[in-house]
């Protein structure tokens, strides 16, 4: 029978989201399958048909772990024919209308732009090209027929013209737009994707954070009396706790005692109502906030500087707090820094 197990929290950054599709459609299949804890059943080639079966469904959720960044340049470079780039991006952000918070739209900065950057997750962008075709918006043909030969799998092909400006469109790298975003942090574009091992507890604060985008492990599909239950590791508990092999070096201590008895019966209530037939969504009534829960959080570097400057504080939870720590590194590790180190 699978037992209960504590265990130490734990970020994984994955990095900017990747630009390309094949990879786009790996992370999102990755995030997905973390919420049914199904991340066996992914292969080499399961991540399109998993996608699109989401994308069938409506869990577009999951789809905005991604980011489809297109950088636009004028391909007119006769002095005096240049395209008013001004002009088209504010022909979008028109067309946009309320959907233009779920995008990013930037100027190649200085004296006179040549080019613009549009981003936005998958979801955003399905959604958005439903909205413009409705409204029959100017820009939907360029927009549409960009996106369906950038990525064939999730965007389909336009049925109508687009406006024939003589623009061309690729996919901004993820390198570059991090060095845009050294360059001038008001562009906002690349996306940040973390996996974060924390109690159910902790999600709930994590979640609080709206800017950002979030797919959990979810006590209503995944059943614990197959695979166990683990819960994070209490601060009490640490001192007793070998991290590296994983055991409590004093069993025998009183606190440690209690903790195990604790886990222990509401391990067995759980089992015994799976058991008698319960459902898991009905069993996990009598799981505990500190039940282990892996969460994939995606934002923007203003969604996570503001999570770093708010949780790296004495005011914070101690272990949310040790997370914006561990987010605050990685963000160090590509030089994107945060004045301070929290009070």
């Amino acid at each position: 029978m699978p037992a209960f197990r504590f265990v130490p929290m734990e970020v994984v950054p994955h990095g900017v989201a990747p630009c390309g599709e094949s990879d786009l459609l790996r992370l999102v299949e990755l995030a997905g399958r973390t919420a049914y804890k199904s991340e066996d059943r992914i292969t080499d080639d399961s991540a399109r048909a998993f996608v699109l079966m989401l994308k069938k469904q409506g869990h577009l959720s999951v789809l905005e772990h991604s980011n489809v960044v297109l950088s636009v340049r004028s391909k007119v470079t006769t002095a005096g024919h240049e395209m008013d780039m001004a002009a088209i991006v504010a022909s979008i952000v028109m067309a946009l209308g309320p959907r233009n918070s779920f995008h990013r739209l930037c100027l190649t900065p200085g004296p006179r732009p040549e080019s613009f950057a549009m981003a936005g997750s998958v979801r955003s962008w399905i959604e958005t090209m439903r909205v413009m075709e409705t409204m029959n918006a100017p820009c939907h043909g360029f927009l549409a027929r960009h996106l369906h030969g950038l990525f064939p799998s999730l965007f389909e092909s336009p049925n109508g013209a687009d406006q024939g400006w003589p623009l061309e469109v690729s996919l901004m790298t993820e390198v570059e737009q991090v060095d845009l975003l050294r360059k001038h942090p008001t562009t906002d574009l690349p996306l940040f994707v973390m996996k974060i091992v924390c109690d159910r507890g902790i999600t709930h604060e994590l979640v609080r954070h709206r800017v950002f985008s979030f797919t959990q492990e979810s006590t209503r599909y995944v059943n614990y009396r197959n695979r166990g239950m683990a819960l994070i590791l209490p601060e009490e508990l640490q001192p007793f706790y070998d991290p590296e092999r994983e055991v409590f070096i004093q069993e025998s201590s009183p606190i440690v005692e209690e903790w195990i008895r604790r886990a222990e019966a509401l391990f067995a209530w759980y089992q015994g109502d799976v058991e008698r037939g319960l459902r898991p969504e009905i069993a996990r009534d009598i799981l505990p906030n500190l039940l282990k829960s892996e969460i994939f959080v995606s934002g923007r570097w203003s969604g996570w500087e503001h999570f770093i400057r708010l949780r790296d504080s004495r005011q914070a939870h101690p272990r949310i707090r040790a997370i914006a720590r561990e987010v605050r590194k990685y963000f160090e590790s590509i030089d994107l820094t945060i004045d301070g180190t929290g009070d």
